[in-house]
């Protein structure tokens, strides 16, 4: 008889979920990581105006706000999918994972279970940091992009333990995970060749969120194309951690 490929009831959810805050509580790397997610947006709120005015004066940039803005939108899902990778990669290295991948959840149900939560916890956060950040887009687009900033939580998640083996190739390749974090500045190149950084999400963050306050009639090209970017790579990432042996 095969084994389905996850099953979620609430009994292990709840014991995952307990087991997830443990660990996050007593690992102070962690802890920090969730701590400091939201200390961006919060210092946005703060210092944007006088940001702005500063950046005028020294380097006659009206605005820098705006350019700042998409990327403290992904900063929480970044921080929290490599939490929640970061989860994974010490169950693969304690043990546990191997030992859930023969459980009616699997190693795929537990993958999918963090990335969830990621993508909640960041979606939650994305919609709450969206009227400031965003205060002249329209409601729809607020949740478009909170959307794709919670899904790209979610690419992480997967993406961390599918191309680490362990967690110290995991710290390394979290310096390339940031590197990507920085996307968003490609869509305000201007020139066309900014399309080039289109195969990476949070490039659509960034151009999005530069038409967010215009009618423009490209906007709904603009998110499909994104739709169809974040999905695929969510497809993909999570396909290449399921195959991977342990």
């Amino acid at each position: 008889m095969t084994k389905a490929p996850f099953s979620f009831t609430p009994k292990p959810l709840g014991g995952l979920l307990l087991g997830d805050y443990k660990n996050i509580i007593r690992d102070p790397a962690m802890l920090f990581v969730l701590v400091f997610s939201i200390i961006p947006l919060l210092s946005f709120a703060f210092f944007k105006q006088t940001m702005d005015t500063a950046a005028l004066q020294a380097w006659e940039i009206a605005s820098i706000s705006s350019f700042i803005a998409p990327l403290i939108l992904l900063t929480p899902a970044y921080l929290l999918g490599w939490i929640c990778g970061f989860l994974i990669l010490e169950e693969r290295d304690d043990g546990p994972l191997l030992a859930l991948d023969v459980t009616p959840m699997g190693k795929g149900g537990v993958a999918i279970y963090r990335a969830f939560v990621a993508f909640i916890a960041s979606l939650v956060l994305a919609l709450i940091s969206m009227p400031v950040l965003f205060p002249l887009t329209g409601i729809a687009l607020m949740i478009m992009l909170s959307i794709f900033t919670a899904t790209q939580a979610a690419i992480v998640t997967f993406f961390l333990p599918a191309i680490a083996k362990n967690k110290v190739q995991g710290l390394a390749i979290t310096k390339a995970i940031n590197i990507f974090a920085f996307a968003p500045l490609l869509a305000f190149i201007p020139s066309p060749l900014r399309f080039f950084g289109a195969p990476i999400p949070g490039f659509w963050v960034g151009e999005l969120s530069k038409i967010a306050a215009s009618e423009s009639a490209s906007l709904v090209y603009l998110v499909s194309a994104a739709l169809i970017t974040h999905l695929v790579l969510l497809l993909l990432v999570y396909r290449y951690f399921s195959s991977r042996p342990e």
